[in-house]
């Protein structure tokens, strides 16, 4: 009976801690990021994991998974999962929008972790969206 407790009690608190570390769902991102549209200026001062929606274009491929953007008001890095670039074949000069989580880091710069970007088409003018899960 007390192993049982004990397994309990673990197995309790391990899914306790999981949940609490896992963050905010895709979805309560996306829905707070509607109402949130910045400028990377703006995003850079916003305090971690404030969900929010940028528009700009590609700069540059600077690691495996991340990429930086570019608007009117200045640079930002961004971690984007391959499952969602690879299929939209992400490169320079793609105009996107992009919904994520502000990210700070110490000791390093702010960044954007996005859970769902948009690619503009120049023929059809439509967004094409791709989610990460």
């Amino acid at each position: 009976m007390n192993k049982m407790l004990l397994a309990l009690f673990v197995t309790d608190s391990m899914l306790s801690t999981a949940s609490a570390w896992a963050g905010k769902s895709d979805q309560v991102i996306m829905t707070e990021a509607a109402q949130n549209m910045v400028t990377v200026a703006e995003a850079k001062k916003l305090p971690d994991e404030t969900a929010v929606t940028l528009s700009g274009v590609i700069v540059r491929k600077t690691q495996k998974d991340h990429f930086e953007l570019k608007d009117s008001s200045g640079k930002i890095g961004m971690e984007v999962d391959s499952d969602l670039w690879r299929p939209m074949g992400l490169k320079a000069g793609d105009k996107v929008k992009v919904i994520g989580e502000v990210d700070t880091n110490t000791g390093q710069a702010t960044d954007i972790d996005v859970v769902q970007i948009g690619k503009m088409e120049n023929q059809s003018d439509k967004w094409t969206w791709y989610n990460q899960h």
